[in-house]
């Protein structure tokens, strides 16, 4: 039969979701963890995260033997060995069709930015900002809802066949002493909901900023090909209706 597993990981202890030729990617260690309840086949991710990119609601499948009927001890027992880097929420049986990643309608990432005094202890989950005006801020990232041609924010050399996406939302909200930016699309380029987070902070230190954006989305300009830092970004869910 086949499972959906639904699971959460830290990003900084991997290079990457991806498996990896030194075995240290978040699919190499859950597929470790899969084995010692007795599965042993290939894992199908959703989507692939960068080194230091967090998920919390990660999605991938794996066949696996009809003696695994009881899936809340399954669960528990792959968590024996995925903890404490990584964490299985949720297992559902699906049907032999399914497949993580074609059929996901959208998926939606968050980017934490804290506006406390800088933490080594949280520096690999969060970025350190002063506070800015997030009213403006919402105002720029509406520039970025709808379709758009992202040729500018592909990464060079990339084999995505084509640049253009749809972006359902584009928001942010003040939390404590955070400011969460949330970005909801039917998919993403690689580096590419970084590069808008860097391209937001750009245009929020100019006058006109939302012209900046604008310029950028039409391949009229390059406001940065820098991105923003891995540490504050997370894969928050994979949408399938």
């Amino acid at each position: 039969m086949k499972i959906q597993l639904i699971f959460s990981y830290d990003g900084s202890k991997f290079q990457g979701s991806q498996t990896q030729p030194h075995q240290n990617g978040v699919e190499d260690a859950l597929a470790k963890a899969l084995t010692h309840v007795g599965i042993f086949n290939k894992i199908t991710s959703s989507s692939r995260t960068d080194k230091d990119v967090h998920a919390n609601n990660q999605s991938a499948s794996v066949e696996c033997g009809e003696h695994f009927s009881d899936l809340e001890r399954l669960k528990s027992l792959i968590n024996r060995h995925a903890r404490p880097h990584i964490n299985v929420k949720f297992i559902r049986r699906v049907g032999d069709d399914f497949q993580p990643r074609f059929d996901a309608v959208a998926r939606s990432y968050r980017y934490v930015i804290s506006h406390d005094k800088f933490s080594v202890f949280r520096a690999d989950y969060e970025l350190f900002l002063p506070k800015f005006d997030t009213k403006k801020a919402n105002e720029l990232l509406s520039l970025f809802i709808g379709r758009h041609d992202f040729s500018q924010f592909m990464k060079t050399g990339s084999s995505t066949k084509s640049p253009v996406r749809e972006i359902y939302k584009a928001f942010c909200y003040e939390y404590k002493n955070k400011t969460i930016i949330v970005f909801k699309a039917n998919g993403f380029l690689r580096g590419q909901v970084r590069l808008m987070i860097a391209v937001l902070l750009k245009a929020l230190g100019r006058k006109n900023g939302d012209e900046l954006i604008k310029n950028q989305l039409e391949n009229k300009a390059t406001l940065t090909r820098i991105p923003a830092p891995p540490q504050g970004l997370y894969l928050n869910r994979v949408h399938y209706f």
